[in-house]
């Protein structure tokens, strides 16, 4: 009788660890992890698993419009704010030669 109930207590513990560890995680912290260089495989499986679509580290329900970063001549990158550019200091060491 202990030999069966031994076995009963076995299998339910079995039991109780067969649910995965990301169940508790909600969508957005799986998203989260979508924005890292290195996704891990195993959270890669469980956002297919759910069928979810991310954008921005977060749940989306539809991916939103983006420009296009590139033309017939190939990618276009933005251009730098104006305001960020120092402007140019002539250099005074410099002498200037006449002929």
């Amino acid at each position: 009788m202990q030999k069966l109930i031994s076995i009963l207590f076995i299998t339910s513990l079995l039991n109780v660890s067969h649910a995965g560890y990301l169940d508790n995680w909600s969508n957005d912290d799986l998203c989260g992890w979508m924005e890292s260089s290195s996704t891990p495989k195993n959270i890669l499986d469980e956002v297919d698993k759910r069928e979810i679509l991310c954008y921005g580290g977060i749940e989306v329900s539809t991916l939103p419009e983006s420009d296009s970063s590139e033309d017939e001549n190939g990618t276009v990158f933005p251009s730098p704010d104006p305001s960020l550019i120092p402007e140019a200091i002539p250099d005074k060491k410099k002498s200037t030669v006449n002929y």
